[in-house]
């Protein structure tokens, strides 16, 4: 298998990409196991938090330009005649509301590994990290909604830089211009993931699925239609029972026990 899937502890699943002899580069057996990891997740219902991390010396060197035969429309998975792409099921995953997708780097992120970090819930590397939108440099364009979400996180003027210019940019600036929420000492990412991994747990099921709608929502609702789209969210959660938990929790001066009803 080109990924690895595991459960470091309760309600977390850790997936890996496992291809470091190719510094876990994306190809078409690739992209499926890590679909079919990601399904499994998310039918995992105690499953509430996916973390994404590489095996080896990096997070994902991107497309493997070795694959196939990219101008060869019946078997490029890009290619509408090649049937639904995989990797749009993957990125369209991430927005599941019910999970908060973490991606934890080192080493290179580069391609469709950026991508990946760019679609997801949250961003850590650790001091080895390296970002790298290599499209220009190869002759290819963004894919995965990049083009919507990347000036969204890091600004317009910064995501002009890395997608024109195909620069490439360590931890400390990823962190500086948004990309990033954390950079850790070598080696240290996946710890933090699961420190991050632990604070989402703390919060209610329900409550972390409307924010993450809700930020989606805002996306492309006009500002009026999501103000009364978030009042209508949060009056929903005042009648579920995670709602009344944290009042007792509260009044008691204990931690909630949430149910995810």
């Amino acid at each position: 298998m080109l990924v690895q899937y595991e459960q470091p502890k309760p309600q977390v699943a850790l997936i890996r990409l496992n291809r470091p002899d190719k510094m876990n580069a994306f190809s078409t057996a690739l992209e499926r196991d890590l679909l079919t990891a990601l399904q499994r997740a998310c039918a995992d219902e105690e499953v509430r938090v996916v973390v994404f991390a590489g095996g080896g010396r990096a997070f994902s060197g991107g497309w493997d330009l070795a694959e196939s035969d990219l101008t060869d429309p019946e078997h490029h998975p890009l290619s509408g005649r090649a049937g639904r792409h995989t990797w749009l099921e993957v990125v369209r995953t991430l927005r599941r509301p019910d999970k908060v997708f973490i991606a934890a780097v080192h080493g290179w992120a580069a391609g469709q590994g950026v991508e990946l970090c760019v679609l997801s819930d949250l961003v850590v590397c650790d001091e080895t990290a390296r970002f790298y939108f290599a499209e220009t440099r190869v002759g290819f364009a963004m894919t995965s909604g990049t083009a919507k979400m990347l000036p969204l996180l890091v600004g317009m003027a910064n995501a002009r830089r890395l997608a024109l210019l195909a620069q490439t940019i360590d931890g400390r600036e990823a962190h500086r211009i948004g990309l990033v929420v954390e950079v850790t000492p070598e080696g240290e990412h996946e710890a933090a993931a699961l420190r991050l991994a632990d604070e989402a747990l703390k919060g209610a099921p329900l409550a972390i699925a409307a924010q993450k709608s809700l930020l989606d929502a805002g996306l492309a609702m006009p500002l009026e239609a999501l103000q009364d789209f978030e009042v209508q969210v949060s009056f929903r959660l005042t009648h579920t029972e995670d709602h009344h938990e944290a009042k007792r929790a509260f009044a008691a001066k204990r931690p909630p026990a949430f149910k995810g009803r």
